[in-house]
């Protein structure tokens, strides 16, 4: 989505003349004062491309504003012209995330759709594009999928088709466009489908019905296999389905945890990473990782919703935070753990006065940042965990919770008003959303490696994606195996 045409440069002049009315309103909002940037007229920008070193982040930052504008008022042209011809609701799938698929606000498309819809190929997204996927996590799930990544998507495009959304194209078997395509582990085709539906999903569809002789996709696995005979997945879709029939409606309940996304900032974070493995998308799996992990289900909200009835909220790495944002998070119930590298930027991508992260009754200011190369890892102080990639220096009066080796602190608060000032490692997270869910009031267990739950109106399920069986609530649940059972009244997940 990220055009470099004649047409694209010619556009984003008309966008900048629309948005900021002169070039000298333009200098001063890009601070093109630094290296003389100057322009004297809208025919004197181009693209942010091809330039001697890096561009000015500002220039960036709006070329990805108008991209995104751009995808947006393309989608609202096809919604116009099908709005009156129909009543049905109107569809579109996403991708699984990376950079490339962060390119447009999801939301903003997502507000002219009636159902989000996205394509979920586990396996392959585990060789290409999961954040962290070592060779040892790519080793144990190699056969099941991350046990994060779908269901993080799960949960974005349920907030971005506003409570309806489906899965497009499942993986019934190999794909044949990762580096590596190994078969699901039996079972997995079952388990996928199901935590889809436990998500919330309306419908799950496959990719493909028939794997296809001939071209370029005749290694990608479907439900039948070339001559049309059953391939192993279409077994377990069939037994998916008898299982819906008996189980019946199953009714997707509201999350007490909250997770906050915006495209916005991954675009920010693009333009200026600051350190090679710094991926605002990263960030947030691992938060997402870290509720997850702790039992709990979550909802993703984007930086518009409303918060209440949230009784524990995340929102890692938004880099642009208006003040009603601020307010609103500060205002919560909830208890709300905010950063890192969250206010650091203005609308127009430069470092606010007040400094960051400027939060409503929150005594704490940023004095300077750090990236974190593999092994430079800053110790947490009295307990696991540590800072790896990022870390902040901060001035402050406000109650520390958690310090680091070195005295600083790395997680502050006022009230249920918290400030985290670094990207933790596993342990690091597993004791902050511990500590912040204790504060919440909500109930947490640390679940064995690869098992995860999820949370319906009635029901709550649990996914096994370790290579191992696991026991849990008094069963033996094998490799790839689906459990649920009645939600009782003090499930709080």
């Amino acid at each position: 989505t990220l055009s470099y045409s004649d047409a694209a440069a010619r556009g984003f002049r008309d966008w900048l003349a629309r948005k900021y009315q002169s070039p000298d309103a333009l200098n001063r909002a890009w601070g093109n004062v630094f290296w003389s940037m100057d322009y004297a007229d809208w025919d004197e920008i181009d693209l942010p491309h091809l330039t001697v070193t890096e561009p000015n982040p500002a220039h960036v930052l709006d070329f990805r504003r108008y991209s995104s504008d751009q995808v947006v008022a393309f989608n609202r042209v096809q919604t116009d012209a099908l709005r009156p011809l129909t009543d049905r609701p109107l569809i579109h799938n996403y991708m699984g995330l990376t950079r490339g698929a962060t390119d447009f606000d999801h939301f903003d498309v997502g507000a002219d759709l009636d159902i989000a819809s996205w394509d979920s190929y586990p396996l392959g997204f585990l060789m290409d594009r999961v954040d962290g996927a070592d060779a040892d996590h790519q080793s144990r799930y190699l056969r099941q999928g991350d046990p994060d990544f779908q269901a993080l998507h799960h949960d974005l495009y349920r907030a971005v088709g506003h409570g309806r959304w489906w899965v497009m194209e499942q993986q019934p078997g190999p794909v044949n466009w990762a580096p590596w395509n190994p078969a699901p582990l039996p079972g997995m085709a079952r388990l996928w489908a199901w935590e889809a539906i436990a998500h919330g999903a309306e419908a799950v569809c496959y990719f493909r019905w028939r794997q296809a002789p001939f071209a370029q996709e005749q290694h990608h696995a479907g439900l039948l296999r070339p001559d049309s005979g059953p391939a192993p997945g279409l077994s377990e879709t069939s037994e998916v389905a008898r299982e819906i029939a008996d189980l019946g409606q199953i009714e997707p309940a509201r999350a007490s945890a909250a997770l906050m996304f915006d495209y916005q900032a991954g675009w920010v974070f693009d333009t200026q990473p600051q350190g090679a493995d710094f991926t605002y998308f990263g960030l947030v799996l691992d938060a997402y990782r870290a509720l997850r992990r702790a039992g709990l289900s979550i909802d993703i909200l984007p930086p518009d919703a409303a918060l209440d009835g949230y009784r524990l909220i995340l929102a890692p790495g938004l880099a642009i935070m208006p003040d009603d944002l601020k307010s609103r998070l500060a205002n919560s119930d909830a208890t709300v753990i905010v950063g890192p590298r969250s206010g650091a930027k203005t609308t127009d991508g430069a470092i606010p006065v007040p400094l960051p992260p400027a939060l409503p009754g929150l005594d704490a200011t940023v004095n300077f940042v750090e990236s974190l190369p593999p092994g430079a890892d800053v110790p947490f102080a009295d307990g696991p965990g540590a800072f790896i990639r990022w870390s902040e220096d901060l001035d402050t009066r406000a109650d520390v919770v958690v310090a680091t080796e070195h005295g600083t602190p790395a997680l502050v608060r006022s009230d249920r008003l918290h400030y985290l000032a670094g990207w933790p490692d596993r342990e690091g997270w597993d004791r902050i959303v511990s500590l912040a869910a204790t504060d919440a009031g909500l109930a947490t267990v640390m679940l064995p490696r690869g098992l995860r739950l999820r949370e319906t109106a009635a029901h709550v399920f649990a996914f096994n994606y370790a290579p191992v069986a696991l026991d849990w609530n008094g069963e033996t649940i094998p490799p790839a195996g689906v459990r649920w059972w009645p939600k009782q009244d003090d499930d709080t997940a």
